[in-house]
């Protein structure tokens, strides 16, 4: 009997006390039944950075999609070609980002995705503009006469080959780069994983097709200026 009274009296202490804590502001003492609560590092919401590396630790990078090996034949050549391409393409060298934007969007998380799009399109659309301006200029030059062909003789043999190059380098690149930004808005994840990085020879030509306009038009604006510049006879 005298235990169950001095148990009895425990427990009423422990009541008074937990009301009397719970009144000042604080929280209830956790008597292990209630679940605990998060730390504010586990509330915080992860980094788009963090969710890549995550994703990318539990899904390995297909074989194809890997930068070519140091020690094939031309190994380093090949490497150097593919980093740059993808720098090109998507601003960063290799292709796990966009493996890891595939997974997470197949996990229900698409901003990764949709972001990455987005910063393609916006690129591609600035490509065209140039390359629209370019295009106009070209075509002025190849039209018409020059005012003073004392200063400069765009008119001549040299010159004008080179501006007739670059006109259709600005033709082809504003073509590819439309037919990239149209691609690039409507295409899913996994169409792009199925279709467009099937395997080796798709991921090249991908890159290829993505690094383009920029190639282009950035030839085409030497071929310009060239042919302004320098006389060719």
């Amino acid at each position: 009997m005298a235990d169950m009274h001095r148990l009895h009296i425990f427990c009423m202490s422990s009541s008074i006390a937990s009301t009397a804590t719970m009144k000042l502001g604080g929280s209830p003492p956790n008597d292990g039944l209630a679940p605990a609560r998060s730390s504010p590092t586990e509330l915080r919401p992860r980094t788009k950075i963090q969710r890549e590396e995550e994703i990318l630790g539990r899904h390995c990078l297909p074989q194809h999609w890997r930068a070519p090996n140091l020690s094939s034949p031309f190994g380093r050549l090949r490497r150097i070609v593919f980093d740059l391409l993808c720098i090109i393409s998507f601003g960063h060298s290799g292709l796990e980002p966009i493996w890891a934007a595939i997974k997470l969007e197949e996990e229900g998380d698409e901003s990764v995705w949709s972001g990455g799009i987005d910063q393609i399109c916006d690129r591609l659309n600035n490509i065209l503009l140039v390359g629209s301006l370019l295009l106009a200029t070209a075509a002025t030059f190849i039209t018409t006469t020059p005012p003073r062909q004392s200063i400069v003789n765009y008119t001549l043999r040299g010159p004008y080959i080179c501006m007739l190059g670059s006109f259709g380098l600005l033709i082809g690149g504003i073509i590819v780069a439309s037919f990239c930004v149209l691609v690039s808005t409507k295409a899913k994840p996994y169409w792009s994983e199925q279709v467009l990085y099937a395997d080796r020879f798709h991921v090249y030509c991908t890159l290829l097709t993505l690094s383009y306009p920029f190639l282009s038009i950035g030839g085409a604006a030497l071929l310009l200026a060239f042919g302004m510049q320098i006389r060719l006879v």
